[in-house]
């Protein structure tokens, strides 16, 4: 994703784990920019990525972003894993909001995140 310029901030469990909280994700979620400028770098980014989304009539290959439902967000489907791709919560906040409250953490990789624990827990 990064590699294709798509702008996210990792939100949920794995943010969490990211920023220290003992934790075991089962999935990926991330908030995206949604704008229509984004837009190609994100359905580039799923299509390296080998993402399926489920449609009506099962699971099909992100090949554009036509039949992507842009108004809330998906479950993309990877080789790697479940990615929730989330371009507006429920209580309307975007990746403006998530972004000003994430911290950028340091993958062992050497390249970096935006991370933004959305809960947690007492």
């Amino acid at each position: 994703m990064c590699q294709r310029g798509c702008r996210f901030v990792v939100v949920g469990s794995v943010a969490r784990s990211l920023t220290g909280d003992s934790v075991n994700p089962k999935d990926l979620d991330i908030v995206v920019d949604a704008s229509l400028a984004q837009r190609p770098a994100l359905v580039e980014a799923l299509i390296d990525l080998g993402a399926e989304v489920e449609r009506r009539r099962g699971r099909v290959p992100v090949t554009s972003g036509i039949a992507l439902p842009w108004g809330w967000g998906w479950r993309s489907t990877t080789p790697f894993g479940d990615i929730d791709v989330i371009t507006k919560f429920i209580d309307d906040t975007t990746i403006d909001e998530h972004d000003l409250l994430a911290s950028t953490v340091v993958l062992p990789s050497g390249n970096s995140v935006r991370c933004h624990p959305t809960r947690r827990r007492e």
